[in-house]
């Protein structure tokens, strides 16, 4: 009972139209045995009705997604007119917050890396810091944005990366993530690690583990 009051409720905030006492109507004929629909006629209003909220489902997803990336764009418009700011030929933006003479890393690197990394709003969705662990990432998996960005820094440096969607997540919801995010990295390039150290560290991540330390995803395009 308690699973299809939510299912109505949570159709009703799609806006679809919810008759409680056809339900509970519905409920009595099946218990009886006195159906007034046949089963193709059921299938067929349930297709319907799924067809309807499937419909408002992803006009409410792109909205969203459309304010989302509005948001970006104004954010790294503005943040572009600091002279600190640096925004390369792929549309990241970066600030180097600490500069070093370390080595620098290359794309089959594995580094050692600490970071917070939040949106536009000023949301957290990651810290090492608050962890007190740096992140071992293979340059392999990271996300577009994060690597170039790596590729950038010397070992004890300290930069500041604005990251478009295009170059992060893209038009997928990520956990704290919304859909179509801006995200910035305040990433600091503790070690490039020498081969052998964390031997086997650049094999590649599952799914799970590229989304929780950043890595590539399937950027599936609405």
């Amino acid at each position: 009972g308690s699973y299809i009051s939510n299912q109505l409720f949570e159709q009703t905030e799609f806006g679809a139209k919810a008759d409680v006492d056809a339900v509970i109507d519905g409920f009595m004929d099946a218990l009886k045995k006195q159906k007034k629909l046949t089963d193709e006629e059921i299938i067929t209003h349930l297709n319907n009705r799924a067809e309807v909220l499937n419909k408002i489902s992803q006009e409410r997803f792109n909205e969203a997604l459309t304010k989302t990336l509005d948001e970006g764009k104004k954010y790294m418009a503005n943040n572009a007119k600091s002279k600190k700011v640096t925004t390369t030929k792929s549309g990241l933006q970066y600030e180097i917050l600490a500069d070093a003479k370390g080595e620098k890393p290359k794309k089959e690197s594995i580094v050692m890396i600490n970071y917070k990394a939040y949106l536009p709003t000023g949301s957290v969705f990651d810290n090492t810091y608050e962890r007190k662990t740096p992140a071992h990432l293979s340059m392999i998996n990271v996300i577009d944005g994060l690597q170039e960005g790596l590729l950038l820094m010397n070992e004890g440096s300290k930069y500041k990366l604005v990251i478009p969607s295009e170059l992060a997540y893209g038009n997928a919801d990520m956990q704290d993530i919304p859909a179509g995010s801006t995200v910035i990295f305040e990433v600091e390039l503790v070690k490039v690690l020498k081969p052998g150290e964390l031997a086997g560290s650049a094999k590649e991540l599952s799914e799970e583990e590229k989304q929780n330390y950043h890595g590539t995803i399937d950027k599936k395009r609405l």
